[in-house]
């Protein structure tokens, strides 16, 4: 997946950063591996000072939520 800041308008400042999600499940338990490349520590740090540890945690919340859902089906 490709990431990037918008303006007010939505257009994409790029460059931005690449993720990479992997799923993999062994014995029932399902392990999610995720990278983030960033072509700047400038970049990075502006993430952070823009609240991206806060909403990567509430991502991972909701994506462990649906995982546990989708177990109980």
């Amino acid at each position: 997946m490709s990431n990037a800041f918008a303006d007010k308008d939505r257009n994409p400042e790029l460059p931005g950063s690449d993720w990479d999600y992997t799923f993999s499940e062994q014995n029932g338990k399902t392990t999610v591996r995720i990278t983030i490349y960033n072509e700047s520590l400038a970049r990075l740090e502006k993430m952070i000072e823009m609240g991206f540890k806060e909403g990567f945690k509430m991502s991972l919340t909701n994506l462990d939520n649906l995982l546990a859902s989708q177990n109980q089906s």
